[in-house]
């Protein structure tokens, strides 16, 4: 219920008056507002204008429907909510609307009013939880934004601080091969001084008697020994007791500072680094010293102090083992980090010693196994290879090793060998079989490609080649007697045209993945044409069993519902190809309940059940779970491309069914796939209007244009057993001549669409200019560029997929000359 002061308005949109004020009525006795709108068009116009705060609209009205209210209404008010109510239920009409950004989906009728309201209230109140999160989302945006300034201002220093910083890895690094102490303390001062651009300085080791001098810069200058005690407020002195960095910017104006042992610290600038042992015992000094301007600053002190901490251990032979053991620590972290797997494996026996994560990952076994194993256990084609390289103390690059897992399944990486000691080697494998993956993905679709091209080709030139053969067919069906024996000849000339048609239509249909317009289907008789055609393709050795009932119809794409079966049985042959068995096929309609519709997830109801069930080996456990996915094949390359079963699963799913899978080694394979039940309405409707349908003619002029002779001959003939007077001609430079003469005294244009020198769409634009009201009609055998919907864009009234059939050409004349654009 609405208890806001300012009530909340909500737009109705529905084409049916009294639903509109059933709900209008409810809704304010809820204390909300109410618009209503009979139609899509007025609905966006309120929705625009009035910014509702909820919007009910149904599905199917006229003007605008409710999906392009929902599509439109997402760029108008993207933010308010729009919630359903329809009679229509249809899952693609459900899915599109939910895909098109509705809230909620309510099913007429609604009896319970309440469930509108509620309906209503819960909208109302997920849009506030979005704009208050929103808000939210504003605030801690703006806190970011806040904070990354300051981070990159910060950045700025640090930028400076890690130069430097890297600079001091490099000198640990260089520090780190000294022998001796004394070769140390020369090459700790010269990194010091070159890292402070100092100009002098020393550095000074604590003994039981005072400090010895290990180096100074430049030599000479410093006493080489200073006793004990050292002078009060020397900055020796300070740094020893206190234990700490001392920074002093200009010792002249720095009161109570006495020098060391040299009477030269008496003006400049001081660095001065206590060097301590791991009990944090001082242990040395090491000072700098600069004369020149600038001064040294903080960050001189602050890096100076990190370059002091690394080098003090080295002054003890303790240090040689910390160094060895940070290196292994860093060795240990690239070792469990990297993405890379790392195998450290026996030379002689092959015996895995140790791997890190990937690894392990990659081998599909834990470490522990994997050490219980050699090469030989898990890549056992490239074992011996790897055994012979591993006697080597040079790199080697193996190339790609295959990794054979517990679960059977295999991985691929580049494989390369390095050196560790007498006794191991290091393997370092990259898996590349996602990249190999890809790479056979892109080449799968540069042949799908490649085919696209060559089927519009072929299917062109073919359609052109058809249009002659049915034509000549049909002409001469009308024009002999019934009696005549030439009849059944002409007849089953032109039945194989129309197949032939069809045929390349499937081909296009598979090459393009064109999108298919649904009509009734009967799958039995599409079941029984494939058997024919598979029939000689299958081996004797395998029997063909089929139990398939009649009228088995569904809604949809025969085209499509083809393929399914023939992907099928061509799998099902493969299965079988060597040994033999049998192929059984059984076609049903039969009743889903809902207990049984469950696990199959579709919705309950009547379904056309086709099974394709084989003898053969059967499908392992561990590929059925994978055996719908693109490119997942077990079959050689030259047998298959792992897209059969996914174009299957596509097409039924897209067709609203199911398709289930059930095996066992052994004994074979069953595949059962289920399509709705097509409606009474929608069979008894195709054929009514056949029954009904007749071939209609005329007396009208039309001006016909194709570069192909046989076409210009077989349509004029068509179009004058029609009854029209046809001008007829094989040139479309001619044709227009022809129109210019007399532009008023044709009432159609019938158009090839690819024709030397000018297409027939640039045709179609320049006859326009010489008369506005002409109407055209483009006749194609295939072109990327044109259809019946692009058409429509040129100005062109209809269009005419070659091969043309009689039926067809006639329908499509009468229709444009009555006004009726198809």
């Amino acid at each position: 219920m609405n208890n806001n002061i300012n009530p909340a308005k909500i737009l109705v949109i529905d084409d049916e008056a009294a639903i509109r004020q059933s709900f209008a009525d409810y809704l304010e006795d809820l204390e909300f507002m109410v618009l209503t709108a009979e139609n899509g068009r007025i609905g966006l116009e309120l929705l625009e204008r009035e910014q509702p705060q909820v919007v009910l609209v149904d599905l199917r009205m006229p003007e605008a429907d409710g999906l392009e209210v929902l599509g439109r209404g997402r760029e108008i008010a993207p933010d308010t909510p729009k919630i359903v109510v329809s009679g229509a239920n249809r899952i693609d009409e459900v899915v599109e609307a939910l895909r098109l950004g509705a809230w909620d989906y309510l099913i007429k009728p609604v009896k319970d009013l309440s469930i509108l309201g509620h309906a209503v209230d819960k909208a109302l109140e997920k849009a506030r939880l979005l704009r208050e999160n929103r808000a939210y989302q504003d605030h801690l945006e703006a806190l970011v934004h806040e904070r990354t300034a300051e981070l990159e201002e910060a950045n700025t220093d640090l930028a400076n601080i890690n130069v430097r910083l890297h600079k001091i890895v490099e000198s640990t690094r260089r520090l780190s091969v000294c022998a001796d102490v004394n070769r140390f303390g020369s090459r700790l001062l010269d990194e010091f001084a070159e890292h402070m651009l100092a100009s002098g300085g020393s550095i000074y080791m604590v003994e039981d008697k005072g400090l010895r001098l290990l180096h100074a810069l430049p030599p000479g200058h410093p006493p080489p020994f200073i006793p004990f005690p050292l002078k009060e407020g020397s900055i020796f002195r300070r740094t020893i007791d206190e234990k700490r960095t001392f920074l002093i910017r200009d010792v002249a104006r720095e009161p109570g500072i006495e020098p060391s042992g040299w009477s030269g610290y008496q003006d400049g600038s001081v660095l001065a680094f206590p060097l301590p042992n791991e009990q944090g015992d001082i242990v040395g000094v090491l000072t700098l010293h600069n004369k020149a301007l600038p001064p040294f600053l903080d960050q001189d002190r602050e890096i100076g102090a990190i370059l002091a901490s690394y080098s003090c251990e080295t002054l003890r032979a303790v240090r040689a083992f910390e160094a060895l053991h940070k290196s292994e620590r860093q060795y240990r972290t690239l070792f469990e980090k990297t993405n890379d797997a790392i195998f450290i494996v026996e030379r002689n026996t092959g015996r895995y010693l140790d791997a890190n994560k990937a690894a392990a990952e990659l081998a599909g076994r834990p470490l522990e196994e994997l050490r219980r194993l050699t090469t030989r256990d898990v890549t056992p084609e490239g074992a011996e290879r790897l055994l012979a390289i591993a006697d080597s103390d040079e790199t080697a690059d193996l190339g790609t090793v295959t990794y054979h897992r517990p679960d059977n399944t295999h991985r691929i990486a580049k494989f390369s060998m390095v050196p560790l000691d007498s006794k191991s080697v290091i393997g370092i494998a990259r898996d590349i079989t996602r990249d190999l993956e890809i790479e056979d993905q892109l080449r799968q679709s540069q042949k799908m490609e490649a085919i696209g091209t060559l089927a519009g080709g072929i299917a062109h030139d073919f359609n052109n080649i058809l249009t002659g053969i049915l034509g000549y067919a049909e002409l001469g069906l009308m024009g002999s007697d019934p009696g005549n024996p030439v009849m059944n000849k002409l007849e089953a000339i032109r039945k194989s045209g129309e197949r032939a048609r069809d045929l390349v239509a499937r081909i296009l249909a598979f090459s393009r993945a064109e999108e298919q317009v649904a009509s009734p289907v009967r799958v039995d008789l599409i079941l029984r044409e494939a058997l024919k055609l598979l029939r000689p393709a299958i081996p004797s050795t395998i029997e063909i069993q089929q139990r398939i009932d009649k009228n088995c119809t569904i809604l949809g794409d025969p085209t499509r519902i083809h393929q399914v079966i023939m992907n099928l049985c061509t799998n099902a042959n493969h299965a079988m190809y060597a040994s033999g068995g049998v192929l059984d096929l059984s076609l049903a309609i039969v009743k889903i309940g809902g207990e049984s519709a469950v696990p199959l997830r579709i919705p309950p109801g009547g379904y056309v059940k086709l099974t394709v069930s084989d003898s053969g080996p059967g499908i392992p456990r561990e590929n059925l779970a994978r055996i719908f996915d693109p490119y997942f094949t077990t079959k050689e390359k030259s047998k298959g491309t792992g897209l059969g079963l996914s174009v299957v699963h596509g097409i039924v799913r897209s067709h609203g069914g199911t398709v289930t899978v059930k095996s066992k080694i052994g004994s074979g394979t069953e595949f059962e796939v289920y399509l709705p039940v097509a409606a009474a309405d929608d069979n008894a409707n195709g054929k009514q209007e056949k029954l009904e349908s007749q071939i209609p003619g005329g007396n009208e002029h039309i001006l016909l244009v194709d570069d192909e002779e046989v076409i210009v001959a077989v349509e004029k003939e068509m179009l004058e057993a029609l009854g029209y007077l046809v001008t007829a001609t094989d040139k479309a430079d001619e044709a227009l001549t022809i129109f210019e003469g007399s532009p008023e005294r044709f009432d159609l244009v019938i158009t090839d669409m690819t024709m030397p020198k000018m297409t027939g769409v640039r045709l179609a634009e320049k006859l326009k200019e010489l008369n506005p009201g002409i109407r055209i009609v483009i006749c194609s055998g295939y072109n990327e560029t044109i259809s019946r919907e692009s058409s429509r864009e040129h100005g062109v009234e209809g269009y005419i997929q070659k091969p043309v059939i009689m039926d067809e050409l006639a329908e499509t004349v009468r229709n444009i000359i009555d006004g009726n654009k198809g």
